[in-house]
């Protein structure tokens, strides 16, 4: 409506006095201020949150610790090498093992029976195992709490992948059984396979491996494996691994 005898008519709120608009219009606030007309926003109402975003927030937040701890219970194998978006990968991955509803509970623990989804995760994106070993090691968990793992017959010329000036490398598996939810490890078993690249038989068979994971209070078990490449340089073997040269991932994941 406008009224031909004012120089004032209201619109929504605002005003416009001597050709200058003044006030709100939608979200949007006008004022006059040394001559000028000042825009800015309004700043509106906090979302209410519903039960799924709640739901999705705690989810996100109970994978973040727990990919935390696993980060932390799992330094002997990534060393501290690993990308700088490992640990959003992580929780990622942790919320596939949770499935697309996002469900989980507040304890900060891993009930789901899609565990086996940490498997192959690599603790650094740049470097992934596979690209340096051309097998696969077996890792079950059998009805009687003994873990076993046994690597196939390989030939160490074709089957790894050898940096140079390396002679030496060591395969470090890392087993361990974990309390999530009272945030502690109960037994940890690092068993180290030496392999020397220039001395010794071309194909390698090793023994299985076995390991007892029957601990009461352990709810998971999680087993971590890298590989530790060494250079022999003044009567001494020196590590090569690097941040960007560090393969290391979660080759086993169990509920126990």
């Amino acid at each position: 409506m406008f009224f031909s005898n004012l120089n004032t008519y209201i619109y929504n709120m605002a005003t416009i006095e001597n050709g200058n608009l003044k006030g709100l219009v939608g979200n949007v606030v006008f004022r006059q201020s040394n001559e000028k007309t000042i825009v800015q926003t309004k700043v509106g109402r906090k979302p209410k949150q519903t039960k799924g975003t709640k739901a999705a927030s705690v989810s996100f937040g109970v994978s973040s610790a727990i990919g935390a701890y696993i980060r932390r219970t799992m330094a002997e194998v990534h060393m501290g090498f690993y990308d700088s978006n490992m640990h959003n990968r992580l929780v990622t991955q942790l919320q596939r093992v949770n499935g697309p509803s996002g469900h989980i509970s507040k304890e900060k623990s891993i009930r789901s029976n899609k565990i086996n989804r940490l498997v192959n995760f690599q603790f650094n994106e740049k470097c992934h195992m596979q690209d340096f070993m051309h097998f696969d090691p077996q890792i079950q968990l059998l009805d009687n709490k003994q873990l076993t793992i046994q690597f196939p017959k390989f030939d160490k010329q074709k089957d790894i992948r050898q940096p140079k000036n390396c002679d030496l490398l060591i395969f470090n598996l890392f087993i361990v059984m974990l309390n999530f939810e009272q945030q502690q490890y109960i037994h940890i078993h690092s068993p180290q396979i030496p392999i020397n690249l220039h001395t010794g038989p071309k194909m390698v068979e090793l023994e299985q491996l076995s390991f007892d994971v029957n601990y009461k209070d352990a709810t998971t078990v999680l087993v971590g494996m890298n590989i530790e490449y060494y250079g022999f340089h003044r009567h001494k073997h020196l590590l090569l691994n690097n941040k960007s040269f560090h393969p290391a991932a979660i080759v086993g994941a169990f509920i126990n």
